[in-house]
């Protein structure tokens, strides 16, 4: 059915009319730009969907297809790249596709404040024989710097393309943009940055290389006339074309006085320096590059940079855990679970005569497990929305560079950063972005660390932890995050002296965009994803193993037979006490903390709900209005001893949904085995020492055999770390970046 008349997308409220058979015609749009130029918001924009937005780069580690809520149109997001000579596998993703014939139209986004920058994508992007439209993004935040005037029809007669300028993030422009794409049917042939016989002398080389589709044939043809040794091995044997590239360099050489590589990399900044004489007016420098430049100064210092980023988590953790978190998480957990959905519960099993066993598992399992754990939500809706805004306002990126000096000289780059901080709120999606690392032994070694840092399942452990034994101390936060990175940290120091992780760190090229108020909307979106996600979790998986572990807690065999038992005498009991000793060296040698520890490495979210079920807060709550926090101080002999649990399960092995994923990354059942086994010895020697060494510093622990053994273990730890790299190594390369 033809649409003649339609909706302005922005929410203008105007009507778009158009040709109906125009606008309805099957059109496949391929979506590429600089990262961090705005497209995964475009394309939320075009097709409605709710991909994540991030103010970091990697957002989009694979082609994502949507279809736009105007036309039937295909909108592919590709992955970003600011060349169609890509270091990183996402970016071989997008360069791929864009030389397929798999699309009928380019539309190449670019960032306005940095315009510079991303005019050398598009002018690699225009020989490709395709229609291509520009879309001019962010130019509502050029439009506040009354410093800069942008023309974009300026911009369009040199590239000889339309140029739309928009807004994605608010909607401005799309309305044209919808037309323009519509229009898009005649093919660009050439790029205006390179002269008429260079054209000629790449497309005498692209008609010898046989079946290959227009873009392949120009790309691989300048490939060659650049000495790219991958296609030399693979063409120049090909009849004719060892020839015609010899013939084109040296008409390059003679007619430019530049060889080849350094020809085409001259003429296209060339370019656009002419192109920005034209479009572009400034009095100075933007406000946001000057405010930005002012700020990295201090949160990008090689002194500074790591003692603010541990500031700021400590301020977050502080509104989250100890100020605003704390009131709404208390109110869930003291008012609407213990009294008001206890004391409903009650009545209606009360008036219905339910049976003892019916009552025990609605009151103790599903209020008090599942209960337990979602009285939490309140808090960690704080703590998303507040690193949600680290993310999106650009903080998180100056982390990433920040941290590349660090992991650089350890096996990983700051590039690994990016799944490490995509596992800050989940690990599935942070180990299938390792995928990305096209460096196998950065791959392995970040597969290994990215659960290092607190996700969103172990928040409720923390904040369990924190309220119960450490509510006025606040350094408690800080130091999580710096054991998580000097986890990290010493994980790559240890193996990397070890030959098998010997490879050159591959090149770490990174935008630093300027600081920008992220949208309050992207804000919002952010957190009910995650929150959801948590949610969902707990009406499934954690419900699911609240309720086995209520049963196998209040059944058992007495002297009547099979039936309902005192706690201490269940199947459950009896399964933790021939397990506890395990865990009776790192301070929580009860059968209750060894239950949850196990159920716990199947989902963490199950800690708080198997502790809850198993100290029978649901009952304690609706007799004595006791809180869990104080049911929970009771299960440990001391702080030193939760703290030790607490890094066991941070450290241990991730969910098994985040196992699974791990598997599918190292494909290799023994590098996953080796993974497995590493991570559990890392959080277990953890957990040990913290507690026999810390408490025979404190007096808290007396000294025993499990001392000794703690001694041990920390000067084997020590040894491996300090020990002399023995293994042929490669040097390490300093990366390039490009900072704003």
């Amino acid at each position: 059915m033809a649409i003649n008349k339609t909706t302005c997308h922005c929410g203008c409220g105007k009507s778009d009319l158009r040709d109906g058979k125009e606008s309805d015609a099957k059109l496949t749009v391929a979506l590429i730009g600089n990262q961090n130029c705005g497209k995964t918001t475009l394309f939320n924009a075009l097709t409605g969907a709710n991909q994540y937005v991030g103010n970091w780069p990697g957002v989009t580690v694979d082609r994502v297809i949507g279809r736009t809520l105007q036309q039937p149109w295909d909108v592919v997001d590709l992955p970003g790249l600011y060349s169609l000579s890509p270091y990183s596998a996402e970016e071989i993703v997008s360069r791929n596709f864009l030389l397929s014939d798999s699309f009928d139209v380019i539309l190449n986004v670019l960032d306005a404040t940095h315009l510079e920058r991303s005019l050398s994508l598009t002018l690699e992007l225009l020989p490709l024989g395709k229609p291509m439209v520009v879309a001019l993004n962010m130019m509502d935040l050029l439009k506040k710097d009354r410093n800069v005037t942008l023309d974009p029809a300026k911009i369009a007669a040199k590239l000889g393309v339309e140029v739309i300028p928009i807004s994605a993030s608010s909607g401005e422009g799309l309305k044209e943009l919808y037309s323009a794409l519509g229009r898009a049917r005649q093919r660009t042939q050439s790029n205006p940055a390179v002269p008429q016989n260079v054209h000629d002398a790449i497309d005498a080389i692209g008609a010898l290389l046989g079946d290959q589709t227009p873009a392949q044939r120009y790309f691989i043809a300048k490939a060659l006339l650049q000495q790219d040794k991958v296609y030399a091995e693979e063409y120049l044997t090909v009849p004719g074309v060892e020839e015609a590239v010899q013939k084109g360099r040296s008409l390059i050489a003679k007619e430019h006085g530049l060889d080849a590589e350094a020809f085409f990399p001259q003429m296209r900044y060339a370019f656009i320096d002419s192109l920005m004489v034209e479009a572009l007016s400034r009095s100075s420098k933007p406000l946001s590059a000057v405010f930005s430049e002012k700020i990295d100064q201090v949160v990008t210092n090689r002194f500074w940079a790591l003692p603010v980023f541990l500031a700021v988590i400590y301020v977050i953790y502080y509104l989250a855990v100890s100020t605003i978190g704390t009131w709404s998480t208390d109110f869930a957990n003291d008012v609407v679970f213990g009294e008001w959905c206890t004391e409903a519960a009650e009545s209606v099993l009360e008036s219905l005569g339910a049976p003892e066993w019916v009552s025990s598992m609605m009151i103790e399992g599903l209020i008090g497990g599942v209960g337990a754990v979602l009285g939490f939500v309140p808090q960690m809706m704080v703590l998303f929305f507040l690193l949600s805004i680290l993310e999106q306002c650009g903080y998180m990126t100056r982390v990433a560079f920040v941290l590349d000096r660090l992991f650089r000289k350890f096996g990983l780059s700051g590039r690994s950063f990016i799944p490490i901080l995509i596992a800050t709120g989940c690990a599935v999606p942070a180990l299938m972005a390792t995928k990305t690392l096209d460096n196998i032994n950065e791959r392995r070694l970040t597969l290994l660390t990215a659960s290092y840092l607190p996700c969103s399942a172990k928040l409720p452990i923390m904040t369990m932890i924190f309220v119960s034994f450490f509510p006025d101390s606040v350094y408690i936060a800080p130091l999580i995050y710096l054991l998580g990175i000097f986890s990290i940290v010493c994980t790559g120091i240890i193996l990397k002296k070890n030959s098998a992780f010997k490879e050159e760190v591959s090149p770490f090229v990174m935008e630093l965009p300027d600081y920008h108020l992220p949208s309050v909307r992207n804000l919002l979106l952010t957190v009910y994803e995650r929150c959801k996600a948590f949610i969902v979790k707990a009406g499934t998986v954690i419900f699911g193993t609240v309720m086995v572990v209520w049963f196998l807690s209040r059944f058992g065999f007495g002297p009547e037979g099979f039936g309902m038992v005192e706690i201490s005498d269940s199947m459950l009991a009896a399964i933790g006490t021939s397990i506890a000793f395990i865990f009776a060296p790192l301070g929580f040698g009860t059968w209750q903390a060894a239950v949850a520890v196990i159920t716990g490495l199947m989902a963490k979210e199950n800690v708080v709900g198997t502790l809850a079920v198993l100290l029978e807060v649901g009952e304690d709550v609706a007799e004595d209005d006791a809180t869990l926090s104080a049911a929970i101080q009771g299960a440990f002999p001391g702080a030193l001893a939760a703290f030790a649990f607490l890094a066991f399960n941070l450290w241990s092995t991730p969910c098994i949904a985040a196992l699974a994923a791990m598997k599918r990354q190292y494909v290799s059942g023994r590098w996953f085995a080796f993974a497995v086994c590493y991570m559990l010895l890392w959080a277990y020697s953890l957990a040990l020492v913290i507690y026999q060494l810390g408490g025979m510093l404190t007096g808290a622990v007396p000294f025993s055999i499990f001392t000794i053994i703690a001694l041990v273990v920390l000067g084997a730890f020590l040894y491996l770390l300090f020990r002399p790299d023995r293994t042929n190594g490669v040097p390490l390369v300093i990366p390039a970046r490009t900072v704003s």
